[in-house]
């Protein structure tokens, strides 16, 4: 009786699967993949590894089946990417970014209230920059006026679309007292008007100050985040306490936050971690020869703080 002969190409594949579909589930598990992903990615990478696994598994059964030719350049499809996850990797700081600021638009579909979004037609694909991506609230608490700018953010809108989607869409939050929201959002003293950002909370928060600014003006923040200048975009007196925010993968990287109005802000290292402590109010920004509200924080304590890891997932 002839002895079965070893295949070492069904043997290395099996490693293949093993190694990459065991790194997918490690990733997932020790959450390490949030460096890489979003956390809606989860079901995706739960769905390699067990294809891997299955793979695997269908493997054993030919290890032992002869094959004349023995094929292994294939490997490398795999191989390579497990030998790229297994390098240590430090994470980005935002002079290592191509990405633009994005202000806080970037998480106004996370608010309860619905909002209509307009498709970016001047950023590049992969960055979102300040109106790069338009979201309109699906209700306007200043209520709407014939002057309203008919562009935002450089993107075209006419002005009866704008109307109907508002009158289309019901504002949930109207008349809505503070007393409510002290209740489901985390941070918030409607009754000594203050409103403490956590680390955790920061998107949510972002969300809900641009969407709602008129109920917040006045309003005393304190947030958290690094110091990150741009000239091109922001005066001297100018800054925002940020954090970096993922779309959809590591690539799109982009720092996010409330502009900081304060008179030493030249004094500040780029890129140092602080908390700040302000009270809100709602400034202007003009971007084509148009003026449009922006909540922004009048600073009166800055204090250095420990850096947080970790990204924003604006979705």
């Amino acid at each position: 009786m002839q002895a079965k002969a070893f295949n070492p190409q069904v043997f290395l594949e099996f490693l293949c699967y093993c190694l990459f579909g065991g790194l997918m589930l490690h990733l997932v598990n020790s959450r390490k993949y949030l460096s890489y992903v979003t956390p809606r990615m989860e079901p995706y990478l739960y769905f390699t590894a067990i294809v891997m696994l299955i793979w695997a598994c269908v493997g054993l059964f030919r290890l032992f089946r002869p094959q004349h030719i023995v094929r292994s350049t294939h490997c490398f499809v795999l191989a390579v990417p497990i030998l790229l996850l297994l390098l240590p990797h430090s994470p980005l700081s935002s002079s290592e970014l191509s990405g633009s600021y994005t202000g806080g638009n970037t998480f106004s579909n996370r608010a309860g209230q619905s909002s209509k979004v307009l498709p970016q037609n001047q950023a590049p694909s992969g960055n979102l920059s300040l109106g790069a991506t338009a979201v309109i609230p699906a209700e306007d608490p200043a209520g709407s006026s014939p002057d309203a700018p008919s562009s935002i953010g450089g993107i075209d809108m006419p002005s009866e679309d704008t109307g109907s989607a508002g009158a289309a869409i019901p504002d949930t939050q109207a008349g809505v007292p503070d007393e409510v929201y002290s209740a489901d959002l985390p941070g918030l003293d409607a009754e000594n008007r203050k409103i403490t950002v956590s680390n955790d909370d920061f998107g949510v928060w972002l969300s809900e100050i641009y969407i709602n600014m008129e109920r917040y003006e006045g309003y005393t923040v304190v947030m958290t985040g690094f110091v990150f200048k741009d000239p091109n975009i922001l005066n001297d007196d100018e800054f925002v306490p940020a954090r970096l925010t993922m779309s959809c993968c590591v690539a799109d990287l982009a720092p996010a936050g409330l502009l900081c109005k304060y008179d030493k802000a030249s004094e500040l290292k780029k890129d140092s971690w602080i908390t700040v402590e302000g009270t809100l109010f709602i400034g202007q920004y003009e971007f084509d020869g148009q003026k449009y509200d922006d909540p922004q924080i009048n600073v009166t304590k800055i204090t250095p703080a420990e850096a947080v890891e970790g990204y924003v997932y604006p979705y």
